[in-house]
């Protein structure tokens, strides 16, 4: 279904179609958000990164006008998350010796975190989003990474984007989320179910209106929108919906702030569930253990590049404990 919506920009006003489903009563709560808008410098980094013919010299001068991007990809460069020998000094070193799409990844993830509300909303905390997702992009990409025709990096941005609707919403409807916020609390209540049931849409269906707006295409939309669909564990065949139901799974990882972790069973369920899909490849089975130890190197990793504080337990400490109960 084609959806039609008009969005201002000061004095002009551009009309498009969008083909997710979307109610309308979504797309007017989003309408004023100053979200909509990427800032200059990234939007021309992902305009110019969809152009294959375009290489560092051209990344590199929308990077260099904006001092605070290219601080921040000159520290992300020279990270321990890619560990290269010797220091990285210029944007276009960094963009030689880097994949275009890691860089064009983080610029976008770094711009959009960027602007994110921190509303006063109950317990909700922006560090805690921003630490939860980082842990569920970095599982994405990393389990992703041992299946056949599933891209990575496309996998890690989806996983990442998941809940950025949030903080948006929950400022835009302070005393229903903080409601929601604290139905939480108990692990057993899905902030979707709770969405749904008060609005007839989640923040699912708003992260994917966002992706869209940014011009990130719809399939990528799709992605973030169906990572709260249970029924995608199982009719997992093809990569399109393989890609989905990883980004589901990433979903009811423990949160940072969580110590005990509720859903531990049905995680580990559906985990072996798309592990099985492999044995059809040759490839190796991972356990929770191999992607658990790889995904809690890059998400300290990636802690130091934005400054991030440290979740009390690991993916691995929550693993131990939950082998412990039994």
């Amino acid at each position: 279904m084609l959806h039609k919506f008009q969005v201002s920009y000061g004095f002009i006003q551009v009309q498009f179609y969008m083909s997710i489903d979307v109610p309308d009563s979504l797309i007017q709560e989003l309408r004023g958000s100053k979200i909509l808008a990427l800032p200059q410098s990234a939007a021309k980094v992902l305009e110019l990164a969809k152009n294959p013919e375009n290489g560092p010299p051209e990344l590199a001068v929308p990077i260099s006008a904006d001092p605070g991007l290219m601080t921040q990809i000159l520290k992300f460069a020279n990270s321990s998350f890619f560990g290269f020998r010797h220091k990285i000094t210029a944007v276009q070193m960094a963009l030689s010796l880097i994949c275009f799409r890691t860089i064009k990844n983080f610029v976008l993830w770094n711009a959009v975190f960027a602007m994110l509300p921190n509303p006063k909303v109950g317990p909700f905390s922006l560090r805690l989003v921003l630490q939860d997702a980082l842990r569920r992009g970095i599982f994405c990409k990393v389990y992703a990474s041992y299946f056949q025709g599933i891209d990575p990096e496309e996998i890690f941005v989806a996983g990442l984007l998941q809940d950025i609707a949030v903080p948006i919403l929950a400022q835009n409807k302070p005393t229903e989320y903080s409601q929601f916020l604290d139905k939480l609390t108990d692990g057993k209540t899905r902030l979707s179910k709770l969405e749904n049931a008060s609005f007839g849409w989640s923040h699912a269906d708003a992260g994917a209106f966002l992706i869209q707006e940014w011009g990130l295409g719809e399939d990528f939309a799709l992605l973030v929108q169906e990572h709260i669909d249970d029924g995608l564990m199982d009719s997992s065949t093809g990569n399109p919906i393989m890609s989905s139901a990883i980004i589901r799974l990433s979903s009811i990882l423990p949160s940072a702030n969580e110590t005990d972790w509720y859903e531990a069973d049905r995680f580990m369920e559906w985990f072996q569930k798309l592990a099985g899909k492999l044995t059809a490849t040759g490839k190796k089975i991972p356990t929770p253990v191999d992607v658990f130890t790889t995904a809690d190197i890059q998400f300290e990793d990636m802690l130091q590049v934005t400054q991030t504080p440290q979740p009390q337990l690991s993916l691995i400490n929550h693993l131990q404990k939950y082998n412990e109960s039994f």
